[in-house]
């Protein structure tokens, strides 16, 4: 059995390069067999993958190394049925978060998957007009994109990471952006919320780097998680903030939390939306369909 690793040396602010150099100084100490595939630009992932499934034999396995965005780009490439492996690498480690594998130790985390038998997890599955894809964290509209795309974008962030200190680049932005963002419409279920500040679909717990948004949610099941927040008076929403840092937030009354295995949705407006961290456009009065896919994760 070989190992065909395909990492993000650039993740993190180059704590992909780190994990990655102490990952394979273990392989060739313990004379374990591997192939290194380094993405070297934005969106290699599916090139890479494609040169990997083509050599690689059934018995050989897949680790990707990177951070929310390699994880995403790397399975959206990836055949359902094929199985793959995960060491997290970025600034925010929300799917690792929500899989409950080692943010710090990364020769241990391969150890167990070095051992670890395959097993079920179920990721999102999204597709409307113009968007179609696999996302392995959240679906997010409005606010949700506003505070990514800024985030993304920010001076601050690259600091922040750089002392360990990353989600609170999401939550400085997340401060920024409340003043501005206006409420929109959106129909989902059957059900209409007419000022939707933020409205995150995930299918595990995390959000911006640790922040519990969907305590209950699993990747274990089938189960996907909705999150709206309507917009209210800024006192209300500074007042919200820290009961969500807590997990508190879903007793409010302007939270709205639903939770099924299919979500249909449209809006009346165009809104920024944020899938695994990458920004999109959702049309008005587009129907998007959201439910899950099984996949198959060795950890």
């Amino acid at each position: 059995m070989d190992y065909y690793i395909l990492a993000n040396p650039h993740s993190g602010h180059g704590h992909g390069q780190q994990v990655t150099d102490k990952l394979t100084a273990y392989l060739t100490q313990e004379k374990i067999t591997y192939y290194l595939f380094n993405t070297h630009q934005p969106f290699d992932e599916h090139r890479l993958m494609m040169t990997i499934l083509a050599q690689k034999n059934t018995d050989d396995r897949i680790i990707i190394i990177g951070g929310d965005g390699t994880i995403s780009l790397a399975v959206n490439a990836l055949p359902a049925e094929q199985a793959f492996s995960y060491i997290p690498a970025g600034s925010g480690n929300d799917f690792a978060r929500g899989l409950e594998v080692s943010l710090q130790d990364t020769i241990a985390t391969f150890d167990h998957i070095h051992k670890a038998t395959p097993q079920t997890i179920y990721v999102l599955k999204y597709e409307s007009e113009t968007l179609s894809g696999i996302a392995t964290n959240n679906f997010g509209i409005g606010l949700d994109a506003a505070i990514v795309d800024a985030a993304n974008q920010s001076l601050t962030k690259g600091f922040l990471n750089t002392l360990k200190l990353g989600q609170l680049a999401y939550l400085t932005t997340a401060l920024k952006i409340i003043f501005a963002k206006k409420p929109f419409q959106v129909t989902v279920n059957g059900v209409t919320f007419t000022k939707t500040f933020l409205f995150t679909l995930t299918k595990h717990p995390f959000f911006g780097g640790g922040v519990p948004l969907a305590p209950n949610a699993s990747l274990m099941d089938t189960d996907i998680h909705l999150v709206e927040v309507d917009r209210i008076h800024l006192l209300g929403i500074f007042a919200l903030i820290p009961k969500v840092l807590k997990a508190k937030h879903l007793a409010n009354q302007h939270v709205h939390h639903m939770v099924n295995n299919s979500f249909t949705l449209e809006i009346t407006s165009d809104q920024p939306v944020q899938i695994d961290g990458e920004i999109h456009q959702l049309k008005a009065h587009q129907t998007l369909r959201v439910t899950t896919e099984k996949r198959t994760i060795i950890k």
